[in-house]
């Protein structure tokens, strides 16, 4: 039933992919935070801001404006005072890399305003203090510290200590021409949406474009996004660039379209390459796609028992047609041994789909299940979703 009804990799509708990556962006806490949360203090290893403080080379202990008159103490206290504070954050205790930070920022550390900054924001050291923060990361801000730009265009973003998208814009730009390309594909996300600058499609290219030129495989899928119902040939010959940088998701997209009939010609081996790389990946709905493709044998030879593996891993990665396929395999026990409460633990976990095909087969499974399969057996599987 499943080998006749889904020819191409899984029903899926290569157009819905558009609009899936802008839902996406609208996930994790806000419009912004997919494409921001590799900004900030908050994406360095383990979201500890002060392992960014480390990777940076060399102090600036020029004094900020803003403390022009604080008496402070000498630059190499100063530089004692950071590391003192980087490694006290490290620990876990906050309240003291609040002050020696505090004190290091006022000598000129730079590094030091960034991480009192982030503490003050994240209210790690007792309470939150947005407009200080403000303050702390304005010192590096004026002094083109890439991180506390970053840090208060998300701030802007977010509305934080009254400052607005266009201050959001504003600090980005600062960042995206000190070479951050994270801040270049925030500026393109926020050009796509209108936010603080005229909404452009023209405006989100050219600034993913310069990211791409960076080397930037994220901009270069997302520079992809934009041309999928425009231009998909040149759609996916961006998604293979950044598939083969390791981008699973454009090795996902690409191989979805090798797999339809639309302006790309159909390609079995080539949707079967790139399903199976963004699969080896662990992207779920790439290997439910993919266990399906070995399931027909098509562009990868037939193999039922690496379908039902395939289907397996997609099913407990938490995709919904993965989980259906998986069912279904365990129902019939091929490449796996028969489980018909299994199967309907699966079915039921599976839910609704949006793919017609889909939803009937689901709806055939479950009748026959619910009809020739002990109701204790069915019991049992379905309190294992209570």
């Amino acid at each position: 039933m499943v080998a006749t009804c889904h020819g191409n990799t899984g029903g899926r509708d290569w157009r819905n992919y558009a609009r899936q990556c802008e839902s996406s962006d609208q996930s994790r806490g806000g419009l912004y935070r997919r494409i921001l949360r590799g900004l900030g203090l908050a994406s360095r290893r383990g979201g500890v801001c002060a392992l960014a403080v480390l990777a940076l080379s060399g102090l600036q202990p020029a004094l900020n404006t803003a403390f022009a008159n604080v008496p402070t103490t000498s630059p190499i206290q100063a530089e004692a005072d950071v590391e003192t504070a980087i490694t006290a954050y490290q620990t876990g205790d906050t309240a003291r890399a609040l002050r020696l930070g505090k004190t290091a920022a006022k000598a000129g550390s730079l590094e030091a305003a960034v991480l009192v900054g982030h503490i003050l924001r994240k209210g790690e050291a007792g309470s939150v203090n947005l407009l200080e923060a403000k303050r702390f990361y304005t010192m590096g801000a004026n002094r083109g510290h890439p991180d506390a730009l970053i840090a208060l265009g998300e701030m802007g973003l977010a509305g934080e200590a009254g400052l607005t998208d266009a201050d959001a814009y504003s600090y980005l730009l600062r960042a995206s021409e000190a070479g951050r390309t994270d801040a270049t594909r925030a500026l393109a996300e926020m050009n796509r949406a209108g936010r603080g600058v005229p909404q452009s499609l023209e405006g989100e290219r050219a600034l993913l474009e310069r990211a791409v030129a960076s080397f930037d495989q994220d901009a270069t899928k997302r520079l992809a996004d934009t041309y999928l119902e425009s231009d998909p040939k040149r759609a996916l010959e961006l998604y293979e660039q950044a598939a083969d940088a390791g981008d699973a998701d454009a090795a996902y997209a690409a191989g979805i379209m090798y797999a339809q009939t639309f302006e790309i010609t159909p390609n079995e081996e080539r949707s079967a390459f790139w399903l199976a790389k963004a699969a080896n990946a662990g992207h779920a709905a790439a290997q439910a796609d993919y266990g399906l493709l070995v399931y027909q044998g098509a562009g990868v030879p037939r193999d039922d028992t690496a379908a039902a593996a395939w289907f397996r891993k997609s099913a407990e990665g938490g995709d919904t047609e993965g989980a259906f396929l998986y069912a279904f395999t365990l129902a019939k026990g091929e490449g796996v041994q028969q489980d018909f409460g299994e199967a309907y633990y699966w079915l039921l976990k599976s839910g609704d789909s949006t793919v017609d095909d889909y939803q009937e087969d689901r709806a055939i499974l479950r009748e026959r299940l619910e009809a020739n399969v002990d109701p204790a057996v069915l019991a049992a599987a379905k309190a294992r979703l209570d």
